[in-house]
């Protein structure tokens, strides 16, 4: 024991953080001497697979260290967390042994064992340590936020969204919801902009050498690990000023603008609709123990559009809080708790 503080008392220790997308992965480096961050390099990379640049800018850094932890942010579709360790509850009986379940002070997470498997595979070369899941970040980052009244927190992503509502420090409700591949009935667009709306439409880590599925995978998959003040919404607006000319008529920039703003609207709207049905099914299961939701603070790891903030405060009539995270930050301190 001695001679491992020792040991790492002399060596830097590394900290490498992916977080992957269907369109780019952000790869962090957090580099520590003691307790004191030294170096932090970040660097992103085309798509998902596990490319050789990706794998060199990795190993360039690990090589300076025997103490290296590679931590992975979960994104698969298959998972979730539930306000209680008895997931059996929640989890129908025929799906409850398809996943890997984590369990905190009063809640738990899950994932499919099957995607963990599929995910070691593809980072075998690497070997990632800790797999941490959203819903760890909504309670790492709004740590000092969560209230003793029921408040809806929501992590928003470039395809996907982690809903949650805490009350008095204790998760009540979460989904996972995949915005990307959500479907709209019909095309939206602005002029659509009166669609209904309304309401009534419809421990910390956990070892994977216990996970036991039938994929064949290599044991160099040590952990599963999961899951701060706010600012009021930014603008995010940028204007450009665009030129016209020879062969660009100004209808031709019209309608350009406009598919352009129709596309912007339809996301939103997706992510708003994500977050309607969402607090249905909070307010409308008997399963969840439901208070009235006031608030909604957003952890914001993309752009999000002042459109949002307008349909949840025009339409539900929330208080909306929305600030910019870094997730490689927030999944770099998870580890950083783990390891110190």
């Amino acid at each position: 024991m001695i001679l491992s503080k020792i040991m790492h008392g002399l060596y830097l220790k590394i900290y490498i953080s992916i977080v992957a997308s269907s369109t780019k992965t952000h790869v962090s480096i957090h580099t520590l001497k003691g307790n004191k961050i030294k170096d932090t390099r970040v660097k992103v990379f085309e798509g998902e697979e596990l490319s050789q640049n990706m794998l060199s800018f990795i190993h360039s850094f690990r090589s300076e260290s025997p103490f290296s932890y590679i931590s992975f942010l979960d994104y698969s579709l298959h998972q979730g967390a539930v306000p209680t360790c008895k997931v059996e509850e929640f989890l129908k009986s025929s799906h409850k042994d398809i996943y890997t379940t984590l369990c905190y002070d009063s809640w738990s997470s899950y994932t499919s064992k099957i995607d963990l498997s599929m995910l070691e595979k593809k980072y075998s070369s690497l070997g990632l340590d800790f797999v941490f899941s959203p819903f760890c970040i909504i309670e790492n980052f709004f740590k000092d936020k969560i209230e003793m009244q029921a408040t809806l927190y929501v992590l928003i992503q470039d395809e996907s969204m982690s809903i949650a509502v805490f009350e008095d420090s204790k998760l009540k409700y979460a989904e996972f919801a995949d915005v990307k591949n959500e479907k709209l009935e019909g095309e939206l667009t602005l002029g659509d902009a009166k669609a209904e709306l309304n309401f009534d439409d419809d421990q910390m880590s956990i070892n994977l050498e216990d996970v036991d599925v039938d994929v064949d995978v290599d044991d160099g998959f040590n952990d599963l690990t999961n899951i701060q003040d706010l600012d009021s919404m930014e603008e995010f607006e940028d204007f450009t000023e665009i030129k016209v000319g020879d062969k660009e008529t100004k209808q031709d920039l019209m309608s350009a603008k406009d598919e352009e703003h129709s596309s912007g609207f339809n996301e939103e709207y997706k992510r708003f609709n994500a977050i309607k049905n969402a607090l249905k099914t909070y307010y409308t299961d008997e399963k969840y123990e439901n208070n009235f939701i006031e608030s909604v603070y957003i952890a914001a790891a993309c752009d999000v559009e002042n459109s949002l903030k307008n349909y949840l405060e025009e339409e539900l009539f929330l208080k909306v809080y929305v600030r910019q995270v870094d997730i490689s930050t927030e999944v770099f301190d998870l580890a950083k708790r783990e390891k110190i």
